[in-house]
């Protein structure tokens, strides 16, 4: 598949209706699925499943979501970039409605599987509609910067997103707004691109094998990463057997591929530096957007009592910070070296993940300010400085193979990240809980004046002796189990700043770009 066939009778001028309603559709497509993540526990609750059982509501988005981009592909180049429009917003239409009213587990586990197939590759067309309505020189560098603003801005705007639909609905707000939403865009979708026709015999040259298992494959993977923390990686027969499945699969996919008269991926894609590069930066990148959605909310909830409402309050700053950044990283890359803009950006997330290494039990939403409007200008600057490398020497013939494999970085990353930074937390938690219950047990000295200034505390309430000894200890243990979770989470920020700050210095290693005739 190439970007010669999801262009058959383009227009002559630039399509910016179509590209304004699929800016749209990736904001939505990207700032839904983490609305959902945050809200977990009022899904959960009001499915009355259990933690277990409720993680599956995210594993099997992100891997419809990895079925969906390939498939969005294949579409667009049948039956035109419009059609697929329509098709992709009325599914996801349909499949949010579907889980809305949805009553049982298994019937919300098939609906996010299909809502991940449609709503998950609504991004991904906003980036082909750019590539193939925009040539070089002549505006694609301003639409591909529209794609990294709406992909990164969703970030800040989930938690807000979440706590007001579900302040208005409930839980099943979450997914009845996003069928709304997909009317929306279904309708606007109805009105571009009017003149264009697709070519239905490029679905009989397909690579379907290469479709399917590099699908089932990518799946599996998600499976392991997002399930094996939860059930303890290899301990689960099947979580082994997902990983072991999902590399062979993989193995097969890039076997057929390479035998393809017209393969699913351009392997020759990989081989550019600039390319290659940018995809390895993309997934430690992600690893760094997890401040913002996953360690500092988490922390704010565990240890503060934060609820969806506060965080969404709170998280607007980094939101705030992408929308005034995102003109000076245009600026920045379109007059200097994309190299600059991608370290500064990269250091600005390290430098917001070195503040809150200094974070204490005592931290509330203020001492989070200054770490969240770092993080969203910092990653308003690596997401559009990222797209030149993304797209720089793209053709007509490996372009959607750049799209697919740009966007599966994206979701593996946030994935990967979810999982390595999660497992970290836990077995920081483990070890610093280990080493702080030895002191309440040996009752080492700072350990018998808390326990005595507990029982002053407790002697006026209780008058069982017996019973103030032991509310004195469930007292201190409790202590002590939030300061393991702290120091975990001080752990988590510092991977995560060392790995961010090793990634601004790796940066130089990509070669320099020459400039583009609109960016001179």
């Amino acid at each position: 598949m190439s970007l010669a066939d999801t262009r058959q009778n383009r227009p002559p001028s630039p399509p910016w209706g179509a590209i304004a309603v699929s800016t749209f559709g990736a904001v939505v497509g990207a700032t839904m699925p983490l609305a959902v993540i945050l809200s977990m526990p009022d899904v959960s609750g009001g499915l009355s499943a259990s933690a277990d059982e409720a993680s599956w509501i995210v594993t099997l988005y992100n891997v419809g979501v990895l079925v969906g981009l390939p498939a969005a592909v294949a579409v667009a180049g049948a039956l035109g970039r419009r059609r697929a429009m329509l098709i992709f917003g009325l599914g996801l239409v349909l499949t949010s409605f579907a889980i809305g009213v949805g009553v049982s587990l298994p019937w919300i586990f098939v609906g996010r599987f299909a809502q991940g197939f449609f709503g998950g590759a609504l991004p991904l067309l906003m980036m082909l509609i750019a590539l193939t309505s925009l040539p070089p020189g002549k505006g694609q560098f301003e639409g591909l910067t529209l794609f990294a603003f709406a992909t990164t801005v969703s970030l800040g705007l989930s938690a807000w997103t979440a706590e007001t639909l579900v302040a208005i609905g409930g839980w099943r707000a979450l997914f009845i707004s996003q069928a709304i939403l997909g009317a929306i865009y279904t309708g606007l979708a109805f009105l571009v691109l009017r003149g264009e026709r697709g070519n239905l015999s490029l679905l009989k040259s397909f690579d379907w094998p290469g479709f399917v298992l590099l699908s089932i494959g990518l799946g599996l993977i998600v499976i392991f990463l997002s399930e094996g923390e939860r059930r303890f990686w290899f301990e689960k027969w099947w979580i082994t057997a997902s990983l072991i499945c999902g590399l062979l699969s993989i193995g097969f996919a890039i076997h057929n591929m390479r035998l393809a008269q017209r393969p699913l991926l351009a392997f020759s894609i990989f081989s550019s530096p600039t390319f290659s590069g940018v995809l390895v930066l993309q997934v430690i990148f992600r690893f760094g957007t997890l401040l913002a959605v996953f360690i500092g909310p988490q922390y704010l909830a565990r240890l503060q009592g934060f609820r969806t409402e506060q965080l969404g309050d709170l998280m607007l700053v980094m939101a705030l910070g992408t929308l005034l950044t995102t003109p000076v990283a245009y600026w920045l890359t379109a007059k200097s070296d994309p190299r600059i803009p991608l370290s500064l950006g990269l250091a600005a997330i390290a430098i917001a993940a070195a503040i809150c290494v200094q974070i204490t039990s005592e931290w509330a939403g203020n001492e989070f300010i200054l770490p969240l409007a770092l993080a969203g200008a910092g990653q308003a600057l690596f997401s559009v400085a990222t797209m030149r490398y993304a797209v720089f020497g793209a053709t007509l013939q490996d372009g959607p193979s750049r799209g697919i494999a740009f966007n599966v970085a994206r979701t593996f990353g946030l994935v990967g990240g979810l999982a390595l930074t999660t497992h970290a937390v836990v077995e920081r938690q483990k070890f610093h809980w280990s080493s702080l219950s030895e002191s309440v047990t040996s009752l080492e000295p700072i350990a018998v004046e808390r326990l005595a200034a507990m029982g002053r505390m407790l002697g006026s309430w209780i008058p069982d002796i017996s019973g103030v000894q032991r509310g004195a200890f469930a007292g201190l243990a409790q202590g002590a189990a939030r300061q393991a979770y702290t120091l975990a989470y001080q752990d988590a920020f510092f991977i995560t700043a060392v790995a961010l700050a090793l990634a601004a210095i790796l940066v130089w290693a990509l070669p320099a770009l020459p400039r583009e005739r609109s960016l001179a």
